[in-house]
């Protein structure tokens, strides 16, 4: 079931993953290179066909920038620009002088880097968290009920060729009438490679998720969300 939220607006950073090793400097050309990007790929990321989403690089190497962003398949193109414009300016203010980051929101991420992953369907810099609270129903039918809701959202992502992206509520019981969830890649990869790339991090559903009324797996090709 396709289920209509709420406008997302950005927020608050999730996670950050700062790469030591690589730094550049105040005034250099690869500062240059990322204020560049930090400008076009917002306005690119609202305006490809592949909507809310975009790769992009600026300058040449040794000062070349490589840079992703996806937005959550459901915000608008406005809050995603914001957010993605809001990413690289934190990003440099947690990481500074750092050349490759990642950065988590809720409704968007951003990496950029000095390295060049934009061909790679890497999916191992993760955000994993849940909401710390058990369910009051029996755990295990709960998380059975999860793992089918899931399964669905996911085939549906899967086929979405547009955006990748797949919502879905389930009824449950009196204690928790509705479960909600959602899953998403990247517009780039090939029906095989989301549904790979899903399926790698709903295997550890139950091991991080078990019992619990919610949680997330956002990785830089594909996330989850229940």
């Amino acid at each position: 079931v396709l289920l209509a939220l709420a406008p997302l607006v950005s927020s608050d950073m999730l996670s950050q993953d700062c790469v030591s090793g690589w730094n550049y400097t105040a005034n250099s050309t690869y500062q240059s290179n990322l204020k560049l990007l930090s400008t076009t790929l917002p306005k690119k990321a609202t305006t490809s066909p592949s909507q809310l989403f975009a790769t992009d690089t600026a300058g040449v190497i040794p000062d070349t920038v490589y840079a992703l962003a996806l937005c959550r398949g459901d915000t608008n193109a406005s809050a995603c620009a914001a957010c993605i414009a809001n990413a690289f300016r934190d990003a440099q203010q947690v990481c500074a002088y750092v050349m490759d980051v990642t950065v988590y929101y809720d409704p968007c991420n951003l990496r950029f880097s000095n390295q060049n992953f934009l061909t790679s369907i890497d999916n191992t810099k993760q955000l994993i968290k849940g909401n710390g609270e058990n369910v009051t129903s029996p755990a295990a039918a709960f998380d059975a009920a999860v793992g089918v809701l899931l399964s669905a959202v996911v085939d549906y992502a899967v086929l979405n060729s547009s955006v990748r992206f797949g919502t879905g509520v389930e009824d449950f019981d009196t204690n928790n009438p509705s479960i909600y969830a959602m899953a998403q890649c990247t517009p780039d990869l090939s029906p095989d490679e989301c549904r790979a790339c899903l399926d790698q991090i709903m295997k550890v559903q139950t091991k991080f998720f078990g019992g619990k009324q919610g949680g997330r797996i956002v990785g830089l090709r594909c996330n989850y969300r229940f």
